[in-house]
């Protein structure tokens, strides 16, 4: 064996295990990152609230409004987007944590602790809320029902095409035409 080939055999070891062992670091970091698990449902809707009353008792509607909501996408993934305050990022309220945090709201509203300037606040926040998820809510019975009658039909027209195979292999029927023409002589 030639000293060259030695050489090149040791520089392809090294540069394998350099790769293996970067391959390594990269997947054990990865392995060991903490996964921080998915919020329960509501827990969401709790912790919106929780700001939306805070914030209501220090400011007018406006203004805790304007501070809070990010966006408003009228998406049923991101119906809208509030404000953390402790990190200033957005968190997207999905149709079902609208719907929670609204109805929160309203017997947050409802309840009688807070003083009356706070509870018209959060109510108006509640009837904001409804504002736009009722759309979505609206327009996701409109296509159940769609969907329903499509199902309806779907299953009438089965059932025809059952009974005639059942029936056998018909004559063909005569159209309109044919029997005006045949009437006429």
């Amino acid at each position: 064996m030639k000293r060259g080939d030695s050489q090149k055999r040791r520089k392809a070891w090294g540069c394998g295990l350099s790769v293996l062992g970067l391959f390594v670091l990269v997947a054990g970091c990865h392995g060991r990152e903490a996964k921080e698990p998915p919020p329960k449902p509501g827990d969401i809707a709790n912790r919106g609230r929780a700001e939306i009353v805070e914030e209501c008792g220090k400011q007018s509607y406006d203004l805790v409004s304007k501070g809070l909501i990010v966006s408003e996408t009228g998406l049923h993934e991101d119906v809208f987007v509030l404000r953390d305050r402790v990190t200033f990022g957005g968190i997207g309220y999905s149709l079902a944590e609208a719907l929670r945090l609204e109805s929160e709201l309203r017997a947050e509203a409802k309840g009688g602790a807070h003083p009356a300037e706070q509870s018209e606040c959060i109510a108006r926040f509640a009837y904001h809320l409804e504002g736009l998820s009722d759309p979505l809510v609206e327009a996701d019975e409109r296509l159940k029902e769609l969907d329903a009658s499509a199902f309806t039909n779907a299953a009438k027209e089965a059932e025809k095409q059952a009974e005639r195979k059942l029936r056998g292999p018909e004559k063909p029927q005569e159209d309109e035409a044919q029997r005006q023409e045949r009437n006429d002589y």
